[in-house]
């Protein structure tokens, strides 16, 4: 709370300008994947993962934007602790699961590029993937609420998480291992998946995987599978951008702490960590927007 009267009235009315325009933004952008996905393309099987991040987001805008979002219109938390306790809570819930849903995502599109027989169990292998998700981000989420760390009031006083003013041996112990287990494991793995294929797979596809390795270039640069492979490693390294773009704030303030006096945290860049974590909710689905199974009838599952 030291750090409330460094921001003036109109940081914060941009801070929550911004969160409301992300949230409207963000309600279009996942209504319409939803609707692409069960309605217009109802023909093909829906990615539940698509789904799952699709309602994540739903939830994190319409639970917990409202208060942050209107609390920085009035320059402080106006809610009370108790209300400071659920926003923390429901942002680490929704918060961590559109994190791992992302690497799910992109685990996902590997294994379908990559492995023919995925094919044959990938609904089954979704859902655990979702059951997995969530089970980690309830874990994460309420663990503050036992004592393993605590839920108090972000430096900018307008919203809450964990408790970074009093980093103790609880605080630490859960920072590394929330950021190794949310933060560091989804963007090695996307790594992976982006750099492995490339010494020890071959596609899937028959033009590609015939060429791929023998240098048909031409074939892999404009047959339409060969185009779909490059596609695949671009749009792969447009997530691990993003990614690290809309969580490395906040994972630097959880960070602070350990290393650094917490009151030396740059209001700045407490402002800024709940805005770009909330950038996740725009343009991450834009990502997955023609996501279902391209060319796969229902009957073919």
């Amino acid at each position: 709370m030291m750090n409330q009267k460094v921001m003036e009235p109109w940081e914060h009315y941009i801070v929550g300008a911004s969160i409301m325009t992300l949230g409207i933004a963000g309600t279009l952008i996942n209504s319409i994947i939803l609707y692409r996905n069960y309605l217009k393309d109802s023909n093909k099987y829906p990615n539940s993962l698509v789904s799952n991040l699709c309602l994540t987001n739903l939830g994190i805008i319409f639970f917990a934007f409202p208060l942050s979002g209107l609390a920085s219109f009035k320059l402080e938390w106006i809610w009370g602790d108790e209300w400071c306790t659920y926003y923390g809570c429901v942002s680490l819930l929704f918060g961590f699961n559109i994190m791992i849903t992302t690497m799910m995502l992109v685990l996902d599109i590997f294994l379908r590029f990559y492995f023919r027989n995925y094919e044959l169990y990938k609904i089954r292998a979704r859902r655990l993937m979702i059951a997995w998700g969530w089970i980690i981000s309830i874990f994460w989420s309420l663990a503050p609420l036992f004592g393993w760390s605590r839920i108090s009031y972000e430096p900018t006083y307008t919203s809450c998480t964990v408790d970074l003013m009093h980093p103790d041996k609880a605080y630490i112990t859960y920072i590394i291992s929330c950021f190794i287990c949310c933060y560091l494991l989804p963007i090695g793995l996307m790594f992976f998946v982006r750099i492995k294929p490339n010494k020890d797979y071959q596609p899937v596809s028959s033009d590609i995987g015939k060429n791929y390795q023998v240098c048909s270039l031409i074939e892999l640069l404009f047959s339409n599978k060969g185009k779909k492979f490059i596609y695949f490693k671009k749009r792969i390294v447009i997530i691990i951008l993003l990614f690290i773009i809309e969580w490395s704030p906040y994972a630097t303030i959880y960070l602070w702490p350990i290393f650094l006096d917490p009151n030396t945290i740059p209001i700045s860049l407490a402002a800024a960590a709940p805005v770009f974590a909330k950038f996740s909710v725009v343009f991450t689905p834009l990502i997955f927007w023609n996501e279902n199974d391209p060319e796969e009838e229902k009957t073919n599952e």
